[in-house]
């Protein structure tokens, strides 16, 4: 009889001592899984280097991490720029276009200046007015690329032109701590 109590109590032990071990190991595990979890979240608090900015148009500031900013900060800004291109009268036309190139990144703006002039010269002889109604954008945050299509409506006068569909790309890029056009070109549509 005691014989089969010690064999049952030794049994027992094993048992328990199984179950422990197997306990110890799944706790170890789960520790170090949370310990490389902690870290790798500590690491992110610490290096987190977030630019702070408000964009032309906005009344709410817009923050993000990396070099171009996130959807939301690139639309608006393609906006705005594309605004200071196309939503122009002969009173405010050069002004406009200066605000453009001045947010160009350095040699971009050697192409779009005659484009300017052009648009501006038209404007401006002709008493006439420019309105862009965007319809469409893509953004590619990556890239910096922000695609915007809608309608130009030109106003000459008291006479109105038919809407004209454009299709518009915008690239940015960060240089000298700002954010620049690089790139902005009338797209032609098939």
């Amino acid at each position: 009889m005691e014989y089969k109590l010690r064999t049952a109590g030794n049994r027992n032990m094993g048992v328990a001592i199984i179950v422990l071990l197997f306990m110890t190991i799944t706790a170890m595990a789960l520790a170090w899984r949370i310990y490389g979890d902690n870290k790798e979240l500590t690491d992110k608090l610490l290096n987190n280097r977030q630019t702070i900015i408000v964009p032309y148009g906005a009344d709410t500031p817009f923050s993000f991490t990396g070099e171009r900013g996130d959807a939301r900060y690139l639309r608006l800004m393609a906006l705005a720029w594309l605004n200071l291109r196309l939503n122009i009268n002969s009173d405010n036309a050069q002004a406009s276009h200066s605000m453009l190139i001045a947010s160009a990144c350095d040699g971009s703006e050697k192409e779009l200046k005659p484009v300017l002039a052009q648009e501006a010269a038209r404007v401006a002889g002709n008493s006439g007015s420019s309105v862009f109604y965007p319809k469409d954008l893509n953004v590619w945050t990556d890239k910096g690329v922000v695609d915007i299509t809608g309608d130009l409506v030109l106003t000459y006068g008291l006479n109105a032109a038919e809407p004209v569909h454009k299709h518009y790309r915008l690239r940015t890029d960060t240089r000298n701590n700002r954010l620049c056009w690089s790139a902005f070109l009338e797209v032609a549509d098939e």
